[in-house]
């Protein structure tokens, strides 16, 4: 079909060039880097006339704004994407349309070799103006990897791949490699920051299974390496229910393992990890139910405790992102790719996908489970298998299968976010709530040589690493573990931290006892004159104080609030709140707050008065002694004058 004189115009080139007219609204929608783009359409009602007419980029552009949930105006509460075609030309401006390019925001050709100053193009973004609002589009741009507009580095997108296991796939993937290998030094690094040499082999696991090659015709085996050398890739998958865990090697099956496993014994994603570690040319694959003895609780201890080396050494680990256990599949049947529309220099304009629930990673099941956590932080490269797509993700770059990169949040390394993602996830045995974090705990007390690790946090981080809350109930009475009220491992729910910019330490010593899990903290102290339960919010309020602690409730999830107490005086004047951990009544009496930070804070048309924020710990006696204490929560205190003063530090002992 041909294109509309406006569509004419459209090319890469023009894209990338300044826009000599500039719209009042522009810099409400995009970012503040120079205008670049196109003007389209002068008048947006003729987009509907011309996608009637036959235009196909004018049809693409129309499905692109109804494929988009959201306008840029908020307010706008009928958004386009239930409009019928009707009610679409209804709502059109008399008002030009604009394309602006989107940039890849790595600007990496990878895996291809990079070009210097190229713009990366990944697509662009349509902007219609309707009344009052205006709508958006996006749409992805891609060329074949021979093409001029690729090869230059012009375009980042890639034609749809026809599934995970093709030729063109397992291309892809063997260019990732190799350019990862010989081109990204920091991917050579292990998470404590040693360097890995891949000149030569590492030393094997104790347990890798033998697959042999695309050429020999053999049933993988188990093999006992003896500590010997050989490259090999790690697999990340679900195990599932107990009526679909995987197969396993038990000290009964070891010997049968070590002769040979039955092609047809080996369960789908454990078959499809094999063709791909074949494929790639590697003999020798890792995977956590065959290569460790389940029934052995001295070689599952020994071998846990060298997982992380596992992961870190292998050269690629595999993640089977979305089978919720090993009868599913990675190498998932597709639904059709979106059509492509040709542009000039064989690029071409297709619509986004927009269901990032198939594509993500961290959308699959396999990112609900705790182990995965450390597998996927110390694995130096990943290979994922998602829904609808393959994802490459190493330390220098994340990327899908369409060419596009991503920030992946899932190698962030701080403890913190560590905390906070892994301890949401499932366990499928609540008394491995630390050993599935040994690995990392290993890795990262490499860094901290002279930190403390003290039940999954440390020391020197102290006491901010102390301020987290339960995003649900805590539920320490359903944990085995029963460890100390002051550690996030004694609940068995996800667990976020306070928002401590600005905090400075109050406390003048920690102190940790390993063997009874006993926390002394030296610190001021007072106990809890009142509190109100629940917190009563109010944004609204005629005091200054209670409308900051209401709006400071906003950065909570919803399922929290409703544990929160007020803390007040004995006038109901509330000056503080605190996150209860579990749901259940509270007395203030035997009730204290541990200052541990304290921080300025500015309230709302009220600069002229200075106002102190305290970060708290709130401790009740325990039952065992009138100088021992539990926690039950964590809060903040706002007051004009610094509510701890004039109280000397004691030493607390929380257990």
């Amino acid at each position: 079909m041909a294109f509309c004189s406006a569509c004419s115009g459209v090319t890469v080139s023009a894209l990338t060039l300044p826009l000599t007219h500039v719209p009042d609204w522009w810099e409400t929608v995009n970012s503040k880097s120079t205008p670049r783009g196109i003007l389209h359409l002068p008048d947006a009602r003729q987009l509907p006339i011309s996608a009637a007419r036959g235009c196909p980029l004018c049809a693409a552009f129309v499905a692109a704004i109804r494929q988009n949930h959201h306008t840029s105006t908020s307010g706008l509460q009928k958004t386009a994407h239930s409009w019928t075609l009707q009610e679409l030309e209804t709502h059109l401006a008399d008002g030009p349309i604009y394309l602006r390019p989107s940039f890849d925001p790595a600007k990496q050709s990878f895996p291809d070799d990079p070009v210097a100053n190229a713009p990366h193009v990944r697509g662009f973004k349509v902007f219609v103006p309707i009344h009052h609002a205006i709508l958006t589009g996006q749409l992805r741009l891609y060329a074949p990897r021979e093409s001029p507009a690729a090869s230059s580095g012009q375009i980042v997108g890639r034609p749809p791949l026809p599934s995970s296991d093709s030729p063109e796939a397992f291309d892809l993937i063997q260019r990732w490699l190799t350019t990862c290998l010989n081109q990204h030094v920091a991917c050579q690094e292990s998470f404590s920051g040693a360097v890995i040499d891949e000149s030569g082999p590492p030393v094997l696991p104790t347990r890798v299974i033998h697959v042999g090659s695309l050429k020999e015709d053999i049933s993988p085996c188990l093999l006992e390496t003896d500590r010997g050398y050989g490259h090999y890739i790690a697999l990340s998958h679900c195990w599932g229910p107990i009526q679909k865990r995987p197969l396993m090697t038990t000290q009964s099956n070891l010997p049968y393992h070590l002769t040979g496993i039955p092609w047809e014994n080996l369960p789908r994603v454990f078959q499809q990890a094999i063709t791909v570690t074949r494929r790639l040319g590697f003999q020798f694959l890792w995977i956590d139910s065959l290569c460790i003895i389940q029934d052995s609780h001295e070689d599952w201890l020994r071998e846990s405790k060298s997982m992380g080396t596992v992961y870190e050494n292998a050269s690629l680990t595999i993640a089977a992102s979305h089978a919720s256990d090993s009868s599913q599949s990675c190498f998932n049947t597709r639904p059709p790719p979106p059509h492509g529309i040709q542009l000039p220099d064989s690029v071409f304009v297709t619509l986004m996908e927009t269901d990032y629930t198939l594509i993500s990673p961290e959308a699959g099941v396999l990112a609900s489970r705790a182990w995965a956590t450390q597998e996927w932080l110390l694995s130096r490269r990943m290979l994922f298998y998602t829904a609808t797509s393959i994802v490459w993700s190493c330390k220098v770059i994340s990327q899908r299968e369409n060419g596009g990169s991503f920030h992946d949040t899932a190698r962030n390394s701080r403890w913190k976010n560590i905390v906070e993602k892994y301890s949401a996830r499932s366990l499928t045995v609540l008394s491995d709530r630390l050993v599935a974090l040994e690995g990392l705990r290993t890795e990262m007390g490499k860094k901290r040589s002279s930190d403390t690790y003290c039940l999954g946090l440390w020391k020197h981080s102290f006491p901010d690493q102390l301020l987290w809350y339960c995003i649900n109930p805590a539920e320490r009475i359903a944990s085995p573990l029963q460890l100390s009220t002051w550690t996030w491992a004694s609940t068995i729910h996800g667990v976020r931290f306070l928002d401590m910019k600005h905090a400075k330490n109050t406390c003048e010593r920690f102190h940790f006892d390993a063997e009874t899990q006993a926390l002394t903290v030296r610190a001021s102290m007072k106990k809890v004159p009142n509190f109100i339960s629940p917190f009563p919010l109010n944004h609204a309020s005629e005091c200054a104080i209670t409308r900051a602690l209401s709006t400071l409730t906003d950065a909570l999830p919803a399922a929290s609030r409703g544990r929160l107490r007020a803390v007040c005086n004995n006038t109901t004047d509330i000056f503080g709140w605190f996150l209860s951990d579990e749901d259940e009544f509270l007395s203030s009496e035997d009730t204290f707050c541990l200052q541990l930070m304290r921080g300025r804070f500015d309230l709302a048309h009220l600069q002229s008065k200075r106002c102190y924020k305290e970060w708290i710990m709130v401790l009740q006696r325990s039952d065992s002694s009138t100088h021992v204490f539990k926690r039950v929560g964590v809060g903040i205190i706002l007051s004009f004058a610094p509510w701890f003063d004039e109280q000397p530090c004691t030493d607390v002992h929380i257990l």
